[in-house]
Formats: C-alpha cells, structure tokens, sequence
C-alpha cells in the first residue's frame, strides 16, 4: 500500500513534537527524615527525583524562596526497582539539612524544587512544618564516626616498651542557635565508664607520635560544611581524641573487656548534650599473639561493568607491618600491588603503624586476560612475619567487546 505524503509529513511532525516536549521532572519530596511535621535546630529533608533527561539539581524552596540546593544521589532501591531506566534511577535520592533558626517560629511551607539536565523545573509536592526553636531546645549535636560500635582496642600494657600503641575516637560536633552568644560549640568531651576523661579546652594538644592534634576540637571537616553550610562551626567541627589503652589498663586500672565510651558536647551557653556513646572491648596485645591485617579495596565498584584495563586501589594495614599485598582473581594471583601511596582519611584513625603515612595500594588489572562474566576479587595482605590475610572482596562483571 502506498503511503501518502501528508500522512508521513504529519507522523513525522508529532513525532518532533513528542520529543521537543518531554516529561518534567517528578518523585516524591518525602519531609522530614524520621517524620514529623514540627522541629527546631536543624531539620534534616529527604525525597527523590528523576527525569527522563536526568536530574541536573534539587532545590529546597522555604516559604516560595530558594534556600539552598540538596545533595542528590543518594540510593533509593525501592525507587530504583519501580523506575528503572531512568539516567539516575540508580541513584535518585536527594537529602538537605534546613537551619530553622534563620525563621520565625510557626508554620512554614517547605517544598522541593526539580531541575532537569534540559532545563526542565517540576516543584514536589509541599510540606508544612512548625518552627519551634528556643534556647533551650537547641543543644549540640553530632556523631562518633570511628570506630565502630563493638570495636575492639588494643593496647601495649608494657609500660617499660616505649612504643605505644593508640585508639583514636573521632567524628563531629555542631551546634545550632537563635542568638549569638548560644551558636557555637564550645567543648566537647570524652568520658570512660561515665568518668570524665579528656576535654578539649583543657587537654588538646599535638604530639607528632599520636597522629597529630589529639583531645581536641576544631579539625577541618570541609565534607560537614557541604551538609550544615549555615552552621558556623561546620567548616572545622571534627573532633579527635586518642587513648593509649596499654596505659588505660595497666597504669590507670582499668580492666580488660567491655567499656563504654561517651562524647559529649556543650555549646557556647553551657547546655550540653551526650552526642554519641558506643560499647568497646580493650585488650592486650600480650594476650592476644599475632593480629590479622586489615584494610579496604575502594576501586573496582561492586556492580558496575568492566573492560580494558582497570585500577584496583585501597589501602592495608597490619600492627607487624606490610610486606607485601597481592590481588587475586577468582582465587587465583593475578599479581603484586604497588605500596606506599599517601590516604589522608586513614592515616589519622591508626596512628604508630608501621605503615600508617603510606597505606595506600595501586594496581592495574587487565581486564582482556578475563572471560566476559562475574568474577570474584580480593586483595591478601602478608605481613612481615609472614602471615597471610584476605581483605576487601567483592564481585565485578568483565564485559569487554
């Protein structure tokens, strides 16, 4: 059958028309995280967002005004399994920390505003919220973000050997507030089994054998200021504390086992708020021979597809030392990393290991000597005795042409 023109001139039209006008932006602005509809201080937002040319910024609107752009790329899976397809559906979540100390009291409209790659804007769906700050509601805040809940520290309870072994606790503190003389933090404080033991007015120092500035509050935390960027303490609100837990057992009476260890924070008009508390074991390193290495592989991706040659990097430590860190590959050695590259997010946690200014491993893996298809990789790390552990696995699919 022969077709007429105008009808191919009228298909081609409304094709060009569809694809000039796409979708706009949508998702769900989902409020406050924790939910609720009132808060003081700071007032943490969540939701997500896609759209079909991708999302190029989230924007919280306050009261029909912009008030600061959110961090998008958080994952969703939820939001992933019923959209996928979409250029972020991998990854479509958005979250902003809103100040509500720089607003009146009462109610507020609250929105997210979308703004796609083509330009495209879409406003989620608003939330009204009550801002109910006062003086006394607005104490410190923040979190310990090493080490983790049951770690277990050890120590030298050799007090004869000078060389100590240190556990280092650290995270962030801030504080929120409707007048100048209550915004700020003004100390914050590490206790032991609810006893105070170290404060950072009185006890920050720096010691080159701990790892730098130890008991004290202010290090440069540029990675808090992106989330609390109207805080003015955001920029430097990292705190560091380190415990010698030799010494703890040994010379102070502190037993060996469980432990409780507590931050507290007090702002600049002395209301004071425990921020984080965390159960520890310490031990010996007399009692406990040989120490396994540890460490992470950061790069390749778990998930992501691979061809050509690739990097794998991470970092490795171990209390005897690094020898040597091998990568291996569906359990077998595809070769030796090359060591001794700086991590400044690691060399401050462990300080005193042998090889704590330079942990960092690289190595490139050719991806061609594989078959297209999963495979399973991992670093061992073999300490200068000798020993043999296996760190950082994980699964990367080969897909080259």
């Amino acid at each position: 059958m022969r077709v007429r023109p105008a009808f191919v001139f009228l298909v081609g039209l409304f094709v060009g028309l569809s694809a000039a006008v796409a979708a706009p932006p949508f998702g769900s602005f989902g409020g406050k995280a924790g939910g609720g509809n009132s808060g003081a201080g700071i007032l943490p937002l969540f939701g997500w967002a896609l759209d079909d040319d991708g999302v190029s910024a989230v924007d919280i609107v306050v009261d029909g005004v912009v008030v600061g752009r959110a961090h998008y790329g958080r994952t969703r899976p939820g939001v992933s399994a019923q959209f996928p397809g979409f250029p972020d559906s991998a990854a479509p979540g958005f979250a902003f920390q809103l100040d509500t100390t720089h607003y009146l009291n009462g109610l507020h409209t609250v929105a997210a505003r979308v703004v796609s790659q083509s330009g495209e804007v879409a406003t989620l769906k608003s939330r009204t919220f009550e801002f109910l700050n006062l003086s006394h509601n607005l104490a410190p805040f923040g979190t310990v973000e090493f080490p983790s809940h049951q770690a277990e520290l050890r120590g030298n309870c050799n007090l004869a050997d000078p060389a100590r072994r240190f556990s280092v606790i650290s995270g962030y503190a801030l504080d929120a507030g409707i007048d100048d003389d209550d915004h700020g933090v003004g100390y914050v404080e590490l206790l032991i089994d609810r006893a105070l033991w170290a404060n950072t007015n009185t006890d920050c120092r720096f010691s080159t054998v701990e790892g730098g500035l130890s008991d004290c509050y202010g290090l440069r935390r540029l990675d808090i200021e992106r989330f609390f960027p109207a805080l003015r303490d955001s920029p430097h609100s990292g705190f560091r504390f380190v415990l010698d837990v030799g010494f703890l057992m040994t010379g102070v009476g502190y037993a060996p086992g469980a432990h409780t260890l507590l931050v507290r924070a007090g702002d600049v008009a002395n209301q004071v708020r425990n921020i984080h508390e965390l159960k520890v074991t310490f031990t010996c390193d007399e009692d406990e021979g040989n120490e396994e290495s540890f460490g992470e592989v950061r790069r390749p991706r778990p998930g992501n597809l691979y061809g050509g040659t690739i990097v794998v990097d991470g970092w490795a430590l171990d209390w005897e030392g690094v020898d040597r860190v091998f990568i291996i590959v569906d359990g077998t050695e595809v070769g030796e990393a090359a060591r001794g590259f700086a991590d400044a997010k690691v060399t401050p946690l462990y300080p005193g290991y042998p090889d704590s200014a330079f942990p960092g491993f690289r190595f490139s893996l050719d991806t061609t000597a594989l078959a297209n298809g999963s495979h399973e990789l991992e670093a061992l790390v073999r300490d200068d005795l000798g020993n043999d552990t296996y760190i950082g696995k994980r699964s990367i699919v080969v897909a080259n042409p």
